[in-house]
């Protein structure tokens, strides 16, 4: 009984994000489908993009496990990693919410001193991971359908995509266990993902390609990974059901586990236990900036290297990629100029595409930095600073600028990253750094958008955020190949940013996306004081 009514519980709270999450699902899966069919929609062209991936390892990495050329065997190559990790990210979130989360704010304590105990609590979150999982399955198959894929691929794909992220309910119930705070076992529990989502592609890179037969035998890395659980289903393929046990064996594992973890733990406590304090805080720490970078460092370090290391990384293979793209056929090229423009060469439309993508890890850094303004808020961090001499406007300043510098400086790096790599192999530095620096207006409107949100519906701001940025890079990336109409793709705020590696660009966009920045910055700033701050929700 006690079990049912906390489930119920969660449900009843967490209704509006599920079904935020699961149109997201839908339309991300609905829009894959669509570009498949519109940009790819003969055999001639898919059968040519398969080769040139083929050959390709760099771009293996962003996308799949090449295994045919009918139109669902593409949707799987092009759709089903960036799903699944979609998947995977709404498991994580919603476990860490509901367990350490919980805990840091008292609510685990109070139950679990009631009939419920520990365990059933426990037990309530792995059922709800369970729940919302195949509520992503249905909305994830439902889009197959609509699209007119064949049915029983379309629900081994969203099974594919359900498991993986069962696999990671039981991997974020394991970290929720071993650090004492909702932000490290949140970190760490996305960077597991991207970690998964990485070591798979390692897998797909090394793989062993078949150019006869248009398949790839990928290396053992992928089998490391739950998203590489999912490719082996190869579905519309060979339709394969046996991966589909190792997502929920994963979690009945892994849930013994972090069940043996909790009875041996404090509540409130993690099994790292949080290091001591200096014995004086430093002086940096007697003001809101200070107290923001000192709160935000390790996710700007960590978020700022990957920026840096994914220059590297396209910059470096940027004349590999580029002379691959040329001998591909008009399939390939057009798409690459679709989303990085047709009015320059193929590298320069690949240095626009470079820039876009770096420019969406940066996007991360104001997201999340947005999004610390509530957590400290609902964990009553911010009436305690709030309490003393610091006022609402420093306090909300500082950690909207700590981000944005943050992202500011990931781009100038990962900037001169690419563009040193490129420079290397023969030409290129001021085309790639240029086309990322100029990012940097784009990717600050996504601070002025998710702050504006944390102003006007504080107990939103985490759901809507991460599904905006989802928005940003599915349209931002995708939408030309999508066949978006032009006022759909003019919502993405990398639609306007100047493509300065073609020639002739436009820098009015890019202005008008700094002064929109701000704007939206000093609106939700001015917004915040109007409103009490709501701890706890």
């Amino acid at each position: 009984m006690m079990f049912t009514r906390l489930l119920r519980f969660r449900l009843r709270r967490d209704r509006w994000q599920l079904i935020v999450w699961a149109v997201a699902h839908f339309l991300v899966t609905a829009l894959v489908v669509s570009a498949v069919q519109t940009t790819y929609g003969t055999a001639a062209s898919r059968i040519s993009t398969i080769k040139v991936l083929m050959v390709t390892p760099a771009i293996l990495i962003f996308r799949g496990t090449p295994h045919g050329a009918s139109e669902g065997d593409f949707v799987a190559l092009l759709g089903l990693t960036f799903i699944a990790l979609l998947v995977v990210f709404q498991s994580t979130f919603l476990v860490i919410r509901h367990t350490r989360a919980e805990e840091e704010r008292g609510q685990a304590e109070t139950i679990a001193a009631t009939a419920a105990g520990r365990l059933a609590p426990t037990l309530a979150v792995v059922v709800l991971g369970v729940i919302a999982n195949g509520i992503a399955t249905v909305a994830i198959a439902l889009a197959c359908l609509v699209g007119g894929l064949p049915a029983a691929g379309s629900w081994v794909f969203a099974a594919a995509c359900g498991t993986s992220g069962l696999a990671f309910v039981g991997i974020a119930f394991v970290f929720a266990q071993l650090f004492p705070t909702s932000r490290g076992a949140n970190s760490w529990a996305a960077t597991a993902a991207v970690v998964a989502y990485f070591v798979r592609g390692i897998g797909d890179a090394a793989g062993t390609p078949h150019a006869a037969t248009l398949t790839l035998s990928p290396a053992w890395p992928r089998w490391v990974s739950p998203i590489g659980w999912a490719q082996a289903t190869l579905p519309w393929a060979e339709n394969r059901l046996w991966p589909l046990a190792l997502g929920p064996l994963a979690v009945v594992v892994l849930t013994g586990v972090a069940l043996v973890m909790q009875e041996r733990r404090d509540v409130g406590a993690g099994v790292f236990a949080e290091r001591k304090g200096r014995a004086t805080a430093s002086r940096r720490l007697g003001g809101a900036f200070g107290l923001a970078v000192r709160l935000e460092r390790g996710v700007l370090a960590g978020w700022i290297a990957g920026v840096v290391a994914v220059g590297l990384l396209l910059g470096g293979l940027s004349g590999v990629v580029v002379n691959q793209l040329s001998s591909a056929g008009p399939g390939v090229t057009s798409a690459i100029n679709a989303i990085g423009g047709a009015n320059g060469t193929v590298l320069d439309a690949f240095a626009n595409v470079g820039a876009i993508f770096s420019a969406l890890l940066a996007s991360a850094i104001c997201v999340q930095g947005a999004m610390r303004l509530r957590q400290e808020e609902s964990a009553g961090g911010a009436e305690l600073v709030l309490s003393a001499a610091t006022g609402r406007v420093r306090w909300m300043l500082a950690f909207l600028v700590v981000s944005g510098i943050g992202a500011i400086v990931s781009l100038l790096l990962g900037g001169l990253a690419a563009g040193a790599a490129a420079g290397a192999k023969g030409g290129g530095f001021g085309t790639w750094f240029w086309a990322i620096v100029w990012e940097i207006p784009a990717v600050l409107v996504f601070l002025g958008v998710v702050a504006l949100v944390f102003a006007l519906l504080p107990s939103a701001t985490i759901v809507v955020g991460w599904a905006i940025f989802a928005l940003g890079a599915v349209i931002g990336l995708f939408g030309p190949l999508f066949g978006l109409p032009d006022w759909a793709r003019q919502l993405a705020p990398f639609a306007h940013t100047p493509q300065v590696a073609l020639p002739d660009p436009s820098y009015t966009g890019g202005w008008v996306m700094a002064v929109i920045a701000v704007a939206l910055v000093v609106a939700s700033v001015l917004l915040f004081r109007l409103r009490d701050t709501r701890p706890g929700s």
